[in-house]
């Protein structure tokens, strides 16, 4: 299978146009991809290149070069990443010029800034606070260390008296949390979010206590039960039920179910049902009805109602029931309706465009100059509308249109139908191939070709 071709408009710098909004360039001899802002050259915008980067390899990281001067050469400065990195590394640089013999340091988050060396001091063995000063709960302005900016800890941390913590706190792993009561809030406008699972049972510290979700304006919405649901009081469901099964104690086997007063479910022994046999114990009056009535014009059913009607002298029939027609079904006439909800074919094939020759429906021997499709009713809210999909006998295609009229049978289009599809197959000079796919996350191009031009 040919691998899709995507071609930008190109050519040497000296030639590079006024490109248009969104619209791209490549310089074959600069190698430089440019965008384009008004259609004037002066704004096209420069995307990248080649030129202004260090491609890494295996052993090597990837680098940005800072160029000089085009009248002076091709030098330049590379900036590069060191072959490997334990993770991400950010410098943020400070935004004025720094003092004379300053330099910059690094206050362990990427933060750079001016120093004399010595005002960022790094710790390389064990730094030891003996100061012995508490903090106030709450205040971080107060105890033995006070740290302004943020703290990173690599390792444990142990904490021997109470902790604050007055922002967002996030644990990722095992939390722990032992003795004494947990307190989650303290009063009714705190919210708890739980985004995780539970992987233990959630028992109350006393039985008939307390209660899950509060009042009518606050309610849980769903509770989904894998095992047995077990309710010491009654069950009072507002909305529908749905019950893969259920057991009501109070029925008797092979009885009738009713609706009771109050929607309540009873049975009686006068009504009972075995599988196969429906016994009703009550008094029954039975009569039977055997006749055939046939009429010259009205034919009747066994039980008497009308079943085919000859309607006139015309010798028009209508069919009162249904219809079972166990050989084939031939319709020479010039307009056949069906009016019907639900239309059932067994037929794999439809064929539509024959004409009639004695009787027999056979392909058309010369050009009747027609479209052949199917035609669809619809209204748009405010006017009736047709669409239709039809083979066009005036260009030789098949045509999909949403708005269109029809005359004699030849289509005119006022409006062209979208076209939704899974995937697009083309057999054109290339071949039978698949250009438009969806590989279950994205849309794919396959066997494509688009070319900018050049300039």
């Amino acid at each position: 299978m040919a691998a899709p071709v995507l071609q930008f408009k190109r050519g040497l710098f000296t030639n590079l146009p006024g490109l248009r909004a969104g619209e791209p360039g490549f310089t074959t001899d600069r190698y430089d991809l440019y965008v384009g802002i008004d259609s004037t050259t002066d704004n096209n915008q420069l995307v990248g290149s080649s030129r202004f980067w260090h491609i890494g390899a295996g052993t090597t990281g990837w680098g940005v070069n800072l160029v000089e001067g085009t009248d002076n050469g091709t030098d330049y400065i590379s900036l590069r990443s060191p072959a490997a990195l334990a993770g991400i590394v950010t410098y943020y640089f400070p935004g004025t010029q720094g003092a004379t013999s300053t330099v910059l340091t690094n206050d362990g988050n990427g933060n750079l800034s001016w120093a004399s060396g010595s005002a960022n001091p790094v710790f390389t063995g064990i730094a030891t606070f003996t100061d012995t000063t508490d903090n106030t709960l709450g205040d971080s302005n107060t105890g033995a260390v006070q740290i302004d900016g943020g703290l990173g800890v690599d390792k444990n941390v142990t904490v021997n008296g109470n902790l604050n913590v007055q922002g967002y706190s996030e644990f990722v792993g095992v939390a722990t949390f032992r003795g004494g009561t947990i307190n989650l809030g303290d009063a009714n406008t705190d919210d708890i979010n739980v985004a995780g699972e539970f992987i233990s049972s959630l028992v109350p510290n006393d039985d008939n206590s307390y209660d899950v979700g509060g009042d009518a304006t606050k309610q849980w919405r769903h509770a989904n039960f894998a095992g047995i649901g077990t309710f010491d009081g009654g069950l009072d469901i507002g909305g529908e039920a749905t019950f893969a099964s259920a057991t009501v104690e109070d029925l008797t086997d092979n009885r009738v179910v009713l609706a009771g007063t109050g929607g309540a479910l009873e049975d009686s022994a006068n009504l009972t049902f075995d599988g196969s046999t429906l016994t009703v114990v009550s008094t029954v009056v039975a009569t039977t009805v055997d006749a055939t009535n046939v009429e010259v014009s009205n034919i009747k059913a066994k039980d008497g109602t009308q079943a085919i009607a000859i309607a006139d002298a015309t010798a028009h029939v209508s069919i009162a029931q249904s219809l079972t027609v166990n050989g084939d079904l031939l319709v020479l006439g010039s307009t056949t309706e069906v009016n019907t909800e639900t239309l059932k074919v067994e037929d794999s094939l439809i064929e539509v465009g024959l004409v009639n020759s004695g009787g027999t429906l056979v392909p058309p021997v010369s050009d009747l100059n027609i479209d052949v499709g199917v035609l669809f009713h619809y209204h748009t809210g405010s006017a009736a509308k047709k669409a239709g999909l039809f083979w066009d006998d005036s260009v030789s295609r098949v045509v999909v249109g949403s708005d269109l009229t029809e005359s004699s049978s030849v289509m005119t289009i006022a409006t062209y139908a979208s076209f939704e599809i899974g995937s697009l197959w083309v057999n054109d000079a290339a071949g039978q191939s698949e250009v438009i796919r969806h590989d279950g996350t994205q849309r794919v191009l396959e066997n494509i070709t688009v070319d900018g031009g050049a300039f």
